[in-house]
């Protein structure tokens, strides 16, 4: 009886449990089974993160921007690839589902996707799916990878399931919002 009342008392404050899942309060109740998503690169390497004008998607750029272009794209959660697809504006796109509802998108690919993975395969947080490029036109020719973060109970979700992105327990959103240095833990 105390540990149901710990754990009610845990969600309504939005504290973990030290369980894996974060509990959260208020109206983004959905969050409470996000995955602990990596980011979806090496471990050890620097990036930046922006989220320019589409928070709470991100883009993302090698720190210091020295090369960006042919950087090796990681999912950085276990999980199914969803949607492999090229799209005017976005370029290359894949989607993965790592369950619960949640997905990850990996837009202006270098290469088309089935280079690498297909729908329907498998992948881990470590599995190559790609490389950063500058697909597409509304990358501008500026290789980065935009990322987002989705949430939909049934099916596959469109952008307007976009939520705030996390890797590590940290939020990266906010219109406008740049993080110089953000070290990958996709360990």
């Amino acid at each position: 009886m105390k540990t149901r009342a710990f754990a009610a008392t845990a969600l309504a404050i939005g504290v973990s449990l030290g369980t894996g899942t974060s509990y959260a309060s208020g109206d983004d109740v959905a969050a409470a089974a996000k995955p602990r998503f990596q980011m979806p690169f090496k471990c050890d390497t620097h990036w930046r993160i922006d989220t320019w004008g589409h928070s709470p998607a991100v883009d993302m750029v090698v720190k210091n921007n020295p090369g960006s272009s042919g950087r090796s794209v990681y999912p950085g959660y276990k999980g199914k690839v969803a949607q492999t697809f090229w799209d005017r504006g976005a370029g290359n796109v894949i989607v993965i589902g790592h369950g619960g509802g949640w997905y990850t998108a990996y837009y202006h690919l270098k290469e088309k996707h089935d280079k690498y993975v297909q729908k329907g395969d498998r992948v881990t947080a470590k599995t190559l799916i790609g490389h950063i490029g500058a697909t597409g036109s509304n990358s501008g020719d500026w290789a980065h990878l935009h990322y987002e973060q989705r949430y939909k109970a049934n099916g596959v979700p469109g952008q307007s399931d976009r939520k705030p992105v996390h890797f590590n327990g940290k939020k990266y959103t906010g219109s406008g919002q740049t993080w110089k240095d953000v070290k990958s833990k996709n360990c």
